[in-house]
C-alpha cells in the first residue's frame, strides 16, 4: 500500500450537490463511510507492521463548496470561524500544504 510507503494520498468525491458525496465519505454511526473504513484498515495495517515501521499519520478533511474550500477538521468550539477562507499552498519542499 503506497501510503505505508511515505507516499501521500487523496480520497476525492465528486458529484453534483445531493448526490450522496458526504453521505459515502463520512457514513452514518452504524454504516460507516470511506474516510472511517480507510482509517480503520491504515491503522490495523500499521499496527501489523509496527515492528518494520515508524509511522505516524496526518488527516485533513477539506471540502470545495461554491470555490470555497472549507476544513471539516476545524470545529467552531476550538476557535474555528465558520467559512474562513483556507487557500492552498506549495511549500519549498514541494508539499501541498493549507493555510487559514
Amino acid at each position: 500500500i503506497s501510503v505505508l510507503d511515505g507516499y501521500n494520498v487523496c480520497v476525492f468525491a465528486y458529484g453534483q450537490t445531493g448526490s450522496g458525496k458526504t453521505h459515502t465519505m463520512n457514513g452514518t454511526l452504524h454504516d460507516r463511510g470511506v474516510n472511517y473504513r480507510a482509517l480503520q484498515e491504515l491503522f490495523l495495517l500499521v499496527d501489523a507492521r509496527r515492528s518494520e515501521l515508524d509511522a505516524s499519520v496526518r488527516v485533513s478533511v477539506l471540502e470545495i463548496y461554491n470555490e470555497q474550500l472549507n476544513d471539516l477538521t476545524l470545529l467552531e468550539s476550538e476557535g474555528a470561524t465558520a467559512g474562513a477562507k483556507i487557500d492552498i499552498k506549495l511549500g519549498a519542499d514541494g508539499m501541498v500544504f493549507t493555510t487559514n
